[in-house]
């Protein structure tokens, strides 16, 4: 049976379709669906969008919670854990428009409240500047930082004391140093070089992009959770850890402020980058608070 009649067929016996793969533009998408036969027309859904080579398994702890007052949408991108391979680069644009397909084959229509986490919170950027007219919320879980530019990075490794020349090499290292194809596990490597490139240009292609007027909320996590053989030789990694963390929610404070529909940063200081796991509750409350303000709308 086709995906789209099986999908009616489920939520008009008001059954709780869950994980399954559908078929999108020819490439098939590993999925999860939970909440939608009671939604009313013009409330919102939640749309997750994983970290860098992440399934949407990730999300475990707060689905099902949060199906209970918003319908939630979660998916693995092309490429990762139950999804086909595509082999094009996953661009911001690109992710884009195959998340806005697959929205669209399965009839779920705006408002979106976007929660990203890592790389995710780049990619959700992306589709509210895309189509800001879907989007009616932004929860930013941990994200890569898509408001750093390279002088900033620069600035950060100065005041730890790092030696021009050596800063000069580290950026070389980090975002142009050649990397070979990974075929076979092409969709995070691709997902990686595709954040090396936005990072060499300042996310200039993120920049250009409008940012709605909507609600927007950003979770840090606070614990340090780099191991010792893995901290660098040239400065003091907790203190890089300590000093990059506070910059960057000096920035995130700047971007909550330009919405006038207000917004929140919270830090969690005992969460590492996996905030919504290791404080689900704190995530869940929070998202929570967002969709019944704007059921009370």
């Amino acid at each position: 049976m086709p995906f789209k009649p099986l999908f009616f067929f489920l939520l008009s016996l008001g059954v709780q379709a869950q994980e399954q793969q559908i078929n999108v533009n020819g490439n098939n998408y590993h999925i999860y669906l939970k909440g939608f036969e009671n939604r009313k027309a013009g409330t919102p859904v939640l749309i997750f969008e994983n970290g860098l080579g992440v399934g949407l398994g990730n999300w475990d702890p707060i689905l099902e919670p949060l199906a209970q007052v918003a319908p939630v949408f979660a998916y693995d991108r092309a490429g990762v854990e139950k999804s086909d391979v595509q082999y094009k680069m996953p661009a911001v644009k690109q992710v884009a428009e195959n998340l806005k397909s697959i929205l669209t084959a399965l009839h779920i229509a705006p408002p979106y409240v976007l929660v990203g986490h890592s790389l995710g919170g780049v990619y959700i950027r992306g589709f509210a500047g895309l189509f800001p007219n879907d989007v009616t919320g932004l929860i930013f879980i941990d994200p890569a930082d898509f408001t750093e530019t390279k002088e900033d990075r620069n600035v950060l490794l100065r005041d730890l004391g790092v030696a021009p020349n050596r800063i000069d090499e580290m950026a070389h290292e980090r975002l142009y140093k050649k990397s070979e194809v990974d075929s076979l596990h092409f969709g995070p490597w691709s997902e990686g070089e595709v954040l090396k490139t936005l990072r060499q240009t300042d996310f200039s292609e993120l920049n250009h992009l409008p940012l709605p007027n909507v609600p927007i909320c950003f979770f840090i996590g606070g614990k340090f959770e780099v191991p010792p053989e893995r901290w660098s030789k040239d400065f003091n990694q907790p203190a890089f850890f300590a000093l990059r963390t506070s910059r960057d929610m000096e920035r995130w404070k700047k971007l909550v402020y330009s919405s006038s529909k207000g917004g929140s940063l919270i830090f969690l200081s005992k969460s590492g980058h996996f905030v919504h796991r290791d404080d689900p509750n704190a995530v869940i409350g929070t998202i929570k608070i967002m969709i019944e303000s704007l059921n009370a709308k």
